[in-house]
């Protein structure tokens, strides 16, 4: 009976994304078929509706009763600030805060402009676009403005806040409910790629690259989903015990190593430009590619730094590297 091979999982931050700290790429292999597309879209699924973050559910603004009031102190309107305040980027301290409570944030400000960095939070939060602009004054007006925040998760609108601070603040007097996003998530993708086609059995490799808005880290964002996902599937647990230990074995390195010198370049996602000039110079295999210093690539024709450092990096993906100069 065929085994199933335990999966490596691998972090790979992008050369041109190694100064930030909200892009990374996680690369999970070798999958049996048809597991990558099972695993990549339960994780992405999870990890765009359910990871918690801070925002805005409501705002109080001295002399002003109702979104649609006039305001004669800001040249914003009141719409315009509540979608101003929609951007707002709050980092968390889990451990200094209770998850299950409401906070105010706070404005008491003079001045031309009114941005982020002059909100003043309780201690556990951080204020991460602090240039953020939420309005501009006319004239020498204060702006004094309450900002009720929430932990929670997913897309919360109006209606529901509005609901919530009737329940939670005993009443909507002076109080304006807003949209809230809760979500610390910018964009996940996924993709799947066989690892070693032509084969008799064929591997997946699931890709899965997270860019939050700075105020979590990926890998943070990677864990609760699976986190949140393990504990799902425990609800299983109870059916029946099966002792899976001996149906699951450890990857050979050598053989791993073997199949991607084996691969064809077709099979490393180049662009046509790229992988056009690698066939011209006579190139097919991976392991034809990295026998040679990384500095020959310069001599390819149709070779440029762009689809130079696609190559570097499609190879530092596959755990290998050039030979040395």
């Amino acid at each position: 009976m065929e085994k199933f091979l335990k999966p490596t999982f691998q972090k790979i931050i992008k050369v041109e994304e190694e100064r930030t700290s909200n892009v990374a790429k996680f690369v999970v292999k070798k999958l049996e078929r048809g597991f990558g597309n099972t695993i990549g879209v339960a994780l992405r699924r999870t990890i765009l509706s359910s990871i918690p973050g801070i925002a805005p559910f409501a705002i109080s603004i001295e002399g002003v009763n109702h979104e649609f009031q006039a305001f004669a102190d800001t040249k914003e309107d009141i719409v315009e600030i509540v979608l101003n305040l929609k951007n707002l980027i709050v980092e968390v301290d889990e451990n200094l805060i209770n998850v299950d409570e409401i906070y105010k944030f706070t404005i008491n400000q003079r001045g031309e402009i009114v941005t982020a960095g002059d909100i003043e939070a309780p201690i556990g939060f951080k204020i991460i676009n602090s240039d953020l602009i939420i309005a501009n004054m006319v004239g020498k007006a204060k702006m004094n403005m309450t900002i009720y925040v929430a932990y929670s998760k997913g897309f919360k609108t109006f209606e529901e806040n509005r609901i919530f601070v009737k329940e939670a603040l005993g009443g909507l007097s002076n109080i304006i409910a807003i949209d809230s996003n809760y979500s610390p998530i910018e964009r996940v993708n996924i993709r799947i790629s066989d690892v070693n086609p032509g084969e008799s059995r064929v591997f997946e490799e699931l890709t899965l690259e997270v860019e939050t808005k700075g105020n979590i880290l990926p890998e943070k964002v990677v864990a609760f989903a699976g986190s949140i996902l393990k504990n799902y599937f425990k609800a299983f647990d109870n059916l029946e015990e099966v002792d899976l230990t001996k149906q699951f074995v450890e990857e050979i390195e050598e053989e791993e190593i073997d199949s991607h010198l084996q691969m064809s370049i077709e099979n490393l996602n180049l662009s046509v430009r790229s992988e056009n000039a690698l066939k011209a110079a006579g190139i097919s295999t991976v392991e034809e590619l990295i026998d040679r210093p990384v500095s020959s690539l310069q001599a390819i024709k149709n070779l440029g730094d762009k689809s130079k450092n696609e190559i570097i990096q499609s190879i530092q993906d596959l755990g290998l590297s050039f030979k040395s100069e």
